[in-house]
């Protein structure tokens, strides 16, 4: 009985157990088909999103490189003027010591880079035993000549005051005589109470006055130096025939000289002085810093990774002592250059703290701090991607993606910090791209040209070609220089493009058939054009044409007659002012009132001496009286007539006789020329 009901009960389970597995496999089968048609869709999700990352990738700005610190060789003027000041300081003649001093403080361009050759020149030959022991001599007289000026006028100026208190003592003497005899008492139970506090702390004293004794000192030869320049010590003492004196002084020279330059090139050489000559320079090195203030902060800022350690703890103290030693208080400046050399060298030291001060730079109106902020970040990568995430954050309210890179975000963070900046300009571009899409290409190339007024690089610049190209064909046969400018627009933002070399040898051809056109062609430049484009038809048919005929020349006939007969006239009128130069005016024939020169000794004797006066008017029987006689001499007659003698005066002679001749006035320069050597007149003879 309990064997058949065991036995049914088995018969009633066994069906159950035939069904389970059956359901398993089911389940299986299923899982196994769908498995792939998940995969497949999964990778496809994957896909599109990889394809759209890619493609939102693909219109994102560059991220700009910071470039390495350039050290460019030396210019062989400015190292001919830095040997020639070195030179006068350390001459023998004072004076032109003091000259060369006096022009140390003017900056000399290029003096960076020849002060880093000579200073490799002297680290190689300075005597490390005798700089120390002659630069301390120096130093040591320099203070006693301060102390000894301080001292003459701390006397005159006690003198003067002296006689200014002696007044007011006499008056407050007597009030002090009362006041004196009712403290006595005071004093008195005082110095009881005071005197064993003195014995209990005497001994602290005179421990602690051996301490500050020496840190007294240490401030009081810092405070003399500090009125004094070392340089300035040196020349006081000079010793032009000690090489070791020579090198200091150039040192020191040279030092004055980058201070001078004021530039972080310039600081970053004063950093190497301390790396090469150690304790030698240190403090007159700290001075110089402290007269650059914010100049030497980018250079101190690099300096912190300097491979020597002493430099390192230097540069730090130097920026703590400016103020300058956390990126808050080193962007605290209002000079724009000295601004972009701090955050480019927070970039080269890959500070991560500076990360968040660089980031606010970020989308600056100034282009020069915006560029070297971001050529900082790029720099720093990716040790500062948390910083990007939060700015990221901060700006867009949303989180970046997981699986974005520290460049993805630091490119997508700069996007949007342009489009915000940029907003105008890319609706002006937007407008451009509409209009050349509708054909208005003169409306685009308008709307293109705006937006390179105002972003010159802007990321999407390359989209602006093809509008430039098709509006310069449109202009290519009516104005060809236009065309030319657009086209080398084009070139010029996408010159790396795959339609670059067919633009360039468009740009050819149009010179070619501009130099066509004004009468010098040129085979070369289209030559040229084909080499760039082979299939170019323009270039072909203008070879072709040069190839059958010469291009005619404008015609340069007009400006030849008209150089002709500017030359014509200018040769007659020169003709003219010779001749007439040459052919003067024949003088009126009068008669001179000076006598005639004797004649020789053959000849009989010369007539009396004709009177000077005017002729007495003739009376009405006698004839008319000849033309009245000239003072002047007679003029000479030309070479066709013969010599007119002179015509004697009307006047008759005197009834008194003639003055002796030492009597008479000296001949004046027209009696004096010899007179005419024609033939007498009878009347004369």
């Amino acid at each position: 009985m309990a064997r058949g009901l065991s036995d049914q009960g088995n018969a009633g389970a066994r069906p159950s157990r035939r069904y389970r597995p059956t359901g398993a496999w089911l389940v299986l089968l299923s899982l196994l088909v769908g498995a792939p048609l998940a995969s497949r869709s999964a990778h496809a999700a994957l896909d599109r999103d990889a394809g759209a990352a890619a493609a939102a990738s693909s219109t994102l700005p560059e991220l700009p490189r910071l470039a390495p610190i350039a050290r460019p060789e030396p210019d062989i003027t400015a190292i001919r003027e830095l040997d020639r000041v070195l030179d006068q300081l350390t001459s023998q003649d004072a004076r032109s010591r003091e000259n060369a001093r006096a022009g140390l403080d003017e900056p000399i361009p290029g003096i960076v880079d020849a002060v880093r050759l000579r200073v490799q020149d002297i680290r190689g030959s300075l005597d490390r035993d005798a700089a120390p022991r002659v630069l301390a001599e120096a130093r040591r007289e320099g203070r006693k000549a301060l102390k000894s000026e301080k001292d003459d006028d701390g006397r005159d100026a006690k003198k003067k005051g002296a006689d200014a208190k002696d007044g007011k003592s006499d008056k407050g003497a007597k009030k002090g005589a009362g006041d004196a005899k009712k403290g006595a008492g005071d004093a008195k139970k005082d110095a009881k109470k005071g005197a064993a506090d003195e014995k209990k702390g005497a001994g602290d004293t005179r421990k602690d006055a051996r301490a500050d004794q020496g840190a007294k000192k240490g401030a009081d030869d810092e405070k003399d130096e500090s009125e004094g320049d070392w340089l300035d010590f040196m020349l006081a003492t000079p010793r032009p025939r000690d090489s070791a004196w020579r090198d200091v002084v150039k040192l020191l020279a040279m030092e004055r000289m980058l201070v001078a330059a004021g530039t972080t090139p310039a600081v970053r050489e004063l950093i190497a002085l301390h790396a090469y000559f150690g304790e030698l320079l240190r403090i007159d090195l700290q001075r110089q810093i402290a007269k650059l203030r914010d100049k030497a902060v980018p250079a101190l800022i690099e300096a912190r990774q300097h491979d020597a350690k002493i430099v390192q703890r230097w540069a730090n103290k130097q920026l703590d002592l400016l103020g300058r030693a956390i990126p808050g208080e080193a962007i605290a400046s209002n000079d724009t250059q000295i601004l972009a050399d701090v955050l480019r060298a927070y970039g080269r030291v890959r500070d991560v703290d500076a990360m968040r001060a660089v980031l606010s730079f970020c989308n600056s109106d100034r282009a020069r701090l915006r560029d070297a902020a971001r050529e900082a970040i790029s720099a720093i990568g990716e040790p500062g991607i948390w910083q990007l995430r939060d700015a990221y954050l901060n700006l867009t309210g949303e989180k970046p993606p997981r699986e974005w890179s520290w460049d993805r975000i630091a490119r997508e963070l700069f996007a949007t910090y342009d489009r915000a900046r940029l907003a105008e300009v890319y609706q002006l571009m937007d407008e451009g791209v509409a209009a050349a899409s509708a054909g208005k290409l003169a409306e685009a190339t308008d709307a293109f040209d705006k937006v390179l007024a105002r972003a010159p690089l802007f990321e999407r610049r390359k989209e602006m070609v093809g509008a430039y190209v098709e509006r310069a064909k449109s202009l290519a046969d009516e104005r060809r220089e236009d065309a030319l400018a657009m086209l080398r627009k084009a070139l010029r933002l996408d010159p790396t493009g795959e339609h670059a070399k067919k633009i360039d040898a468009e740009i050819a051809y149009l010179e070619g058939a501009l130099l066509i056109d004004r009468g010098t062609p040129d085979k070369f430049v289209l030559e040229r054009a084909l080499e760039l484009d082979p299939a170019h038809a323009g270039a072909k048919a203008a070879l072709a044409s040069l190839g059958d005929k010469v291009a005619e020349r404008k015609s340069q006939k007009n400006r030849y007659i008209a150089a002709g007969a500017v030359g014509i006239v200018a040769m007659l009128a020169m003709f003219f002012i010779a001749r007439r130069r040459s052919d003067p005016a024949p003088a009126p024939r009068q008669a001179s009132a000076a006598p005639p020169q004797p004649p020789a000794a053959s000849e009989p004797p010369s007539p009396p001496q004709p009177s000077a006066a005017p002729p007495q008017p003739p009376a009405a029987s006698e004839p008319p009286s000849p033309p009245q006689p000239s003072a002047a001499p007679p003029q000479p007659p030309a070479a066709s007539e013969p010599p007119s003698p002179p015509q004697p005066s009307a006047a008759p002679p005197q009834s008194h006789t003639a003055p002796p001749a030492s009597a008479a006035p000296p001949p004046s320069q027209a009696d004096q020329e010899p007179p005419s050597t024609g033939p007498q007149s009878k009347d004369a003879g």
